[in-house]
């Protein structure tokens, strides 16, 4: 998994090429100029369940109504499978989906999982980067350092795959929105029929660092220019023509957000941009304290912005004006991962900590030692009354966080 300081072309030289055989057995039917497997239509349905991608939704706003964990919970292990870095667990229709590598060359899946009830696991081989799942009905879509493709969530089995597309960050979780499946590359965003595989149309971005997000029939992505400058840009899902595009932006590396009101945008070791939606013009900024080579980490509930930091620096902002509500320090290492917002608690996951905060105050609720350690990018999910992570350590795998 990428670092934030990597580049994603940077990535991509770095893993090189695998042989794909291994991904699913037999690998079917080659079509449209030798790019595209396509062994049967994706069993696309309606994004729904309580967490089917990164960040919860297509905008990463990293907020649910579920309440999560609360008081004094239990831990329990869900999938126990060897885990040294991870994706973060999605969770839909009754079943969890995790990547994870385990550190030993190139062992590493895809695993799929009952929460409540014996149904059966299935697993996908692939070594490297690898996104978190995004879920459709009974279609799984991945992001990988290779290679973009559609699953059958319930057995595993390979729909279509794609070569071209694909980075394996853990946020570059698939987008879907005006029935278009929208990846990128770290340089080119494509839009394609989720069905199928098939390219509908591609939008040049330049050397970028983000993911694709979308929110209200509009996408969004960062883009690069030449002389180290990077923006943002607005996208039509459905046809990829440019709605606006914004460039003398610092360089950001970690992934956009969407509210009701902003695009927010990190600047990497600088502050939260606030963005308008309808042209990118800069309407507030906010900083919170950032390590030498860190990034602040956003997600946003109702009225506020709430921001990290990987060393330990919290803090929430108005999203009207970008005031400070509260800031606070916790003498932990956060990782790079962003916050989750579960009806009135923050949670933030730390090295060997849960912490569960008042989303309106940052004051500590209650805190939980972790013995299965947090992977390093994996962020954490919530279901109901319980949350969900990848863990490594004593007892590695799936662990929740429940009631």
């Amino acid at each position: 998994m990428p670092s934030n300081a990597q580049t994603r072309r940077g990535l991509l030289a770095a893993t090189g090429a695998t042989a794909l055989a291994s991904l699913t057995g037999c690998i079917g039917r080659v079509v449209a100029g030798a790019d595209r497997v396509h062994e049967r239509d994706a069993p696309v349905g309606d994004v729904a369940g309580a967490w089917p991608t990164y960040q919860h939704d297509f905008a990463n706003t990293g907020g649910t109504a579920d309440s999560g964990p609360s008081g004094d919970p239990a831990v329990s292990s869900v999938a126990a499978v060897a885990i040294a870095t991870g994706t973060s667990v999605t969770l839909a229709g009754g079943r969890g989906i995790v990547g994870y590598s385990d550190g030993n060359g190139e062992a590493g899946a895809y695993r799929g999982f009952g929460l409540d009830s014996a149904t059966g696991s299935w697993s996908v081989r692939y070594p490297y980067g690898k996104s978190t799942p995004t879920v459709a009905g009974d279609a799984v879509f991945v992001s990988t350092a290779e290679f973009v493709a559609a699953y059958d969530g319930r057995n595993g089995e390979l729909c279509w795959r794609t070569d071209r597309g694909g980075y394996g960050a853990v946020s570059n979780a698939p987008v879907l929105a005006a029935d278009t499946l929208l990846t990128d590359d770290g340089g080119i965003v494509y839009g394609r029929d989720p069905e199928t595989g098939e390219k509908r149309w591609h939008y040049d971005a330049g050397e970028s660092a983000a993911s694709v997000v979308a929110r209200d029939g509009v996408a969004y992505t960062t883009v690069g220019a030449s002389e180290g400058t990077t923006g943002v840009a607005a996208l039509d899902p459905m046809s990829g023509e440019e709605r606006w595009r914004r460039h003398d932006l610092p360089e950001s590396t970690v992934p956009l957000v969407v509210g009701e009101s902003h695009l927010y945008y990190a600047a990497h070791r600088g502050d939260v941009y606030a963005l308008a939606l309808d042209d990118g013009a800069t309407e507030w900024r906010a900083s919170v304290a950032l390590p030498e080579n860190g990034s602040g980490y956003a997600a946003v509930s109702g009225d506020t912005l709430h921001v990290q930091s990987p060393d330990g620096a919290l803090a929430a902002f108005d999203v009207t004006d970008g005031a400070a509500k509260w800031t606070r320090e916790l003498d932990v290492d956060l990782g790079p991962r962003p916050p989750v917002v579960a009806a009135d608690t923050r949670f933030a996951l730390g090295d060997e900590t849960l912490y569960a905060l008042d989303a309106a105050s940052g004051e500590t609720t209650w805190s939980l030692g972790l013995d299965t350690r947090p992977a390093l990018t994996s962020a954490p999910s919530v279901r109901g009354s319980a949350l969900y992570y990848a863990g490594h350590g004593r007892d590695p795998g799936v662990v929740r966080v429940s009631d």
